[in-house]
């Protein structure tokens, strides 16, 4: 597709057009109105977010005409790129609706907190469409800096400012890490344009030192952004200190989108020099597996048991990279939109049993759950199997795939270690479950002082239809894999 007009560089960047236009608009509301004189700003603007990104995925949805071919540019208009657009505008569309009734309970800036998450997707999806690294690294940056605020927002709370320092130290650190990479391969292939970089790479006399270190730090980059170990030091203070539901919005919404711009930039046009990252993948995608969920095994808090578990699965993804063949290319896809909705889902129910505050956060508060909330707790059991991989749950077929795609490029060391850390997890997930559905309420310190709270029908909503697509996807998962081979990339 030629993209020399200026025109078609805006439909190209419909969607996200689309995005920072409803976000502009709802700071310019919240100029222009005081934040205190409406007391349902939240149900108002989170509505507004919500209509955004619908609209942003008719658009998205009106692309597939163009999407046969690659651009010969900087942003890509293919499959590959709309399906990952889908995935960050279900998991911005359910990180909406899990904070309406949230952020008018704890009084967070509304305003600023809807358009950023908004901002945040627009720069996760210019990322999976860019076919420049400078351009990867703008949308990098616009979606870190909007995390960034969001995990400080809460100014009352003090582990929220020091979880947003955290991020913002770490953050700048790595991004200067991921563009010395890029200053480096520039040197080596005289390009930032990852077409010219793969032509270059054929060539045997350009892949010397300078284009391999550039290579290996910008995996680095990109291995801070989604926690793999050792780079994981930052991820479960800054999940404890964030509220809750941006907290789930990172660990699905971050990861999703470097992991689709990770497996393009490795997968396909740096496949050539395979030799120069498949060693240090493979050591990474181990620890990170096998050190995260043993660490998670201690834990108590549940956000920071997510974290540990969402560094996990970082490691599980990992393989799909380094395996790249068609089916790690499904499982990738397949795991990152089944994840979405799990640990959202997770996450929308934490927010329940919280009552929309930052309390009841350790295992031991879920105790008696299955009687006080049967729903609820059947919901969060469902989710934690389906990220535990247990048959029927979408999280299996995921994993399944990526077991597959790691044999067939013959990895079998790794898919030995993908069983062995699962069943390592089966430990805290079930630990929790149990907690719901075994643990007498009266025997820990917390749980019974928790009040049972009316569920916002917003929340029934989000739990209900996550609770049926993970169950879906496990029973039935043929149609959203032939889905997905369709949007594959080629090339």
């Amino acid at each position: 597709m030629n993209f020399l007009n200026q025109w078609n560089y805006f439909l190209a960047l419909g969607p996200q057009a689309i995005l920072t236009a409803f976000a502009i608009g709802i700071l310019l509301f919240g100029v222009s109105k005081d934040n205190n004189s409406d007391e349902h700003q939240g149900w108002l603007l989170g509505r507004i977010s919500l209509a955004g990104v619908i609209v942003a995925g008719f658009m998205n949805a009106g692309l597939y005409p163009f999407a046969d071919r690659l651009s010969d540019g900087i942003v890509a208009v293919d499959r590959y790129a709309l399906f990952s657009n889908w995935v960050l505008l279900l998991g911005s569309a359910m990180a909406i609706l899990i904070s309406i009734s949230y952020v008018e309970k704890q009084r967070i800036q509304v305003p600023e907190y809807f358009a950023l998450i908004l901002f945040s997707t627009v720069g996760l999806m210019l990322m999976t469409a860019s076919l420049d690294l400078m351009l990867v690294f703008i949308g990098l940056e616009i979606a870190s800096i909007s995390v960034y605020a969001l995990a400080a927002i809460d100014q009352r709370s003090p582990n929220g400012s020091e979880a947003g320092l955290k991020y913002f130290l770490l953050g700048a650190f790595s991004t200067g890490i991921f563009l010395y990479g890029v200053a480096l391969i520039y040197g080596s292939t005289g390009s930032v344009n990852l077409t010219e970089i793969l032509n270059a790479t054929v060539d045997a006399d350009a892949t010397g030192v300078m284009l391999i270190t550039g290579v290996i730090m910008l995996a680095v980059g990109f291995c801070f952004k989604v926690g793999v170990v050792p780079f994981h030091m930052w991820t479960p203070d800054v999940y404890q200190g964030s509220p809750m539901p941006i907290t789930g919005y990172m660990s699905v919404a971050i990861k999703a989108g470097a992991f689709f711009t990770f497996y393009r930039i490795f997968g396909i046009y740096l496949d050539n020099i395979q030799f120069a990252w498949a060693t240090v993948f493979w050591w990474l995608a181990l620890l990170t597996m096998i050190g995260a969920n043993l660490v998670a095994l201690v834990q108590n808090n549940v956000k920071r048991l997510l974290a540990y578990s969402g560094i996990a699965h970082s490691g599980y993804l990992l393989i799909t990279v380094l395996a790249n063949n068609t089916t790690s290319e499904s499982g990738l896809l397949y795991y990152l939109a089944v994840y979405t909705v799990a640990n959202m889902g997770l996450f929308a129910g934490f927010v329940v049993v919280a009552n929309h505050s930052e309390h009841q956060v350790e295992v031991s508060d879920y105790a008696g759950l299955g009687n006080k909330q049967p729903f609820i707790a059947m919901a969060l059991t469902v989710f934690l199997l389906s990220l535990g991989g247990f048959p029927a749950t979408g999280g299996f077929i995921g994993k399944i795939l990526i077991l597959r795609g790691a044999l067939e490029d013959h990895y079998l060391s790794l898919a030995i270690a993908l069983v062995i850390s699962t069943l390592i997890s089966y430990w805290y997930y079930l630990r929790l479950a149990w907690f719901m559905w075994m643990k007498d309420q009266d025997e820990t310190s917390n749980a019974d002082k928790a009040p049972k709270v009316k569920i916002p029908l917003v929340l029934k909503l989000v739990l209900a239809l996550s609770l049926v697509l993970i169950v879906y996807a496990g029973i039935f998962p043929s149609q959203l894999i032939g889905f997905i081979e369709t949007s594959l990339l080629k090339g």
